[in-house]
């Protein structure tokens, strides 16, 4: 899938330079999946800029003419993985009539489907999540939560429109709760399948579906509409 950011998004959440976004989808989509590869392999630090140039067919002085350094190009992989993944989530929407919180629980096993269709992209965010690149944790970190963020708060809202979601707090403070316990959930699923030897994306993930579906019950509970039976 191609990405399409807009201006604002290209400006204000990314950071390649604007040669890069000069370069045809394909190519800049290019340039992307053999940056997350390399990633996955040899971590940040040791990721060769040459190796990544290499697999996407450009010269390596040509990575540096799209990014300031390798910091930036890994900033830009999890933005982009980011936004990869919830379009290929949004994707498989096919009404917002339920409440979120069902359809969260329901959609969650061909989540993991859909996830194994770009099993790198996912691979690579779930490892940016635990904190395996170290050096740049915190910056990574906070560009996955921006993307999440701005999606959660969609959700919000369109869960006030359709009456799953409490009205009587401000979008703002729901989608941050909502957001908080997400993390949790992800970060104690993941660490549960890792001590357990578990692929979640691979394909070891039925195992997990009833705690899933207990964290969304507490998850109801808190956001759920109270005058709604």
């Amino acid at each position: 899938m191609l990405q399409r950011w807009s201006y604002t998004e290209k400006r204000g959440e990314t950071v390649p330079k604007d040669t890069f976004f000069n370069l045809s989808l394909e190519k800049q989509e290019k340039v992307i999946r053999s940056a997350i590869s390399e990633f996955l392999k040899h971590g940040f630090e040791k990721a060769n800029v040459g190796v990544i140039a290499k697999q996407a067919g450009v010269a390596k002085g040509s990575i540096y003419q799209y990014f300031d350094n390798k910091k930036e190009l890994f900033l830009h992989a999890v933005n982009w993985s980011m936004k990869l993944l919830m379009n290929k989530y949004q994707k498989n929407v096919i009404s917002m009539n339920i409440d979120i919180f069902t359809y969260f629980y329901e959609t969650a096993a061909p989540l993991m489907q859909m996830l194994r269709e770009e099993k790198e992209p996912a691979v690579f965010v779930q490892e940016v999540f635990l904190g395996r690149y170290g050096s740049v944790k915190d910056e990574s970190m906070a560009a996955m939560l921006k993307v999440a963020d701005n999606y959660v708060l969609g959700l919000v809202r369109q869960g006030k429109e359709n009456g799953s979601v409490r009205k009587d707090i401000d979008d703002q403070t729901l989608a941050m709760f909502m957001t908080a316990v997400s993390i949790k959930l992800k970060e104690n699923l993941l660490n549960k399948a890792k001590s357990a030897g578990d692929d979640i994306i691979g394909g070891g993930f039925d195992k997990y579906i009833n705690y899933i579906k207990d964290m969304m019950e507490l998850l109801k509970n808190g956001m759920g509409d109270r005058t709604c039976s």
